[in-house]
């Protein structure tokens, strides 16, 4: 999970927002050349969260959920191109723990030079509307790098390691 803090607005307790996460595995991209090759220099570019922080504001109907994320972005030997994009996305869970709402945003990244590292931050909001206020901390955001079914496989090994 990545770095998380909480902040409210002044009318908004501590602990009131709903949880904001990064799911494990889908916390980190790899992306290799195409081929068999699986090692080191095999690898064309490597996404992650490095960092998140949030907040929610509460009106009548629904809690909004402030995102602050950075994404560290990083060069691998086999990247012939200086740019490429990738996805990640927030999806809203509700307090049985099912997905009622997903987003996906792209962004593209270009080292130029000789740059190999990169942080990309972006801002989200997530509105989830609320019959009752009271169940605003019961529910979730969760964030994640969209993979491949290859990508997320290849994630599930290395995190067995």
């Amino acid at each position: 999970m990545a770095v998380a803090a909480c902040t409210s607005s002044p009318s908004v307790p501590p602990g009131s927002c709903p949880k904001v996460a990064v799911l494990g595995e889908l916390g980190e991209l790899v992306r290799f050349r195409p081929g068999a090759g699986r090692d080191l220099t095999d690898i064309e570019f490597q996404a992650k969260f490095s960092s998140f922080a949030f907040g929610c504001r509460y009106d009548k109907e629904a809690v909004s959920v402030e995102v602050d994320l950075e994404l560290e972005a990083s060069r691998g030997p086999a990247m012939a191109a200086g740019r490429t994009t990738f996805q990640y996305f927030a999806a809203v869970t509700n307090p049985a723990g099912e997905i009622v709402a997903k987003e996906t945003f792209n962004a593209e990244v270009e080292f130029k030079g000789n740059t190999t590292r990169l942080v990309v931050a972006d801002e989200l909001v997530q509105r989830i509307p609320l019959l009752d206020r009271s169940t605003g901390p019961s529910w979730n955001v969760l964030l994640g790098l969209q993979l491949t079914d290859e990508q997320r496989d290849w994630a599930r090994r290395r995190q067995t390691r």
